[in-house]
């Protein structure tokens, strides 16, 4: 497997553009939804900090767990790994999950959430590039994916979130909300 460190570049690369944009705005902007279908600004950064510490649990257990090592990953998962990226389609939410995701209490909690997701995933990569056997964790959609797929998948995540964050963004720049 590739062990290089492309992916925990990508992924401090991803991760930086999203701490970055929390210091255009305030908490009041960050609760702000554009639509009742729609997450605010801070739903998403709590979506995201959610699902990559759940990520990071995944490849955890990946690294441990060699029994599901022969497991085939899906062919859904084998293309969007090949491709580096998800489908770029917007997916409009029901506005019971929208309303599910809690919203942010402050954006210093944010920052620091974002700056430990940080240190914990390049703790983890550390562990990954040292591992002499590792197997595959479930996910939900995708199958049994290994450390390293978690992490590319992890990285795909946030940057496939950019999209919508930049349609939250603009939003709030051209609304009085």
């Amino acid at each position: 497997m590739k062990t290089s460190n492309t992916a925990i570049e990508k992924f401090n690369d991803t991760l930086a553009i999203w701490i970055t944009g929390l210091h255009s705005f305030t908490l009041e902007q960050l609760l702000v939804k554009p639509d009742d279908k729609s997450w605010s600004l801070g739903q998403l950064y709590e979506h995201l900090i959610e699902e990559t510490n759940w990520y990071n649990g995944q490849i955890g257990i990946s690294l441990y767990d060699v029994e599901n090592s022969n497991v085939p990953t899906t062919g859904i998962a084998q293309k969007l790994l090949k491709n580096e990226s998800f489908p770029n389609k917007r997916i409009l939410g029901d506005p019971l999950i929208s309303e599910n995701i809690k919203q942010p209490i402050g954006t210093d909690q944010l920052k620091s959430d974002l700056a430990k997701l940080g240190d914990r995933t390049n703790e983890i990569w550390d562990t990954m590039t040292k591992a002499i056997f590792y197997g595959k964790s479930e996910h939900p959609g995708m199958g049994y994916l290994n450390c390293f797929q978690w992490l590319q998948y992890s990285e795909m995540h946030l940057r496939h979130h950019l999209e919508q964050k930049n349609r939250i963004e603009i939003f709030l720049r051209e609304s009085e909300y």
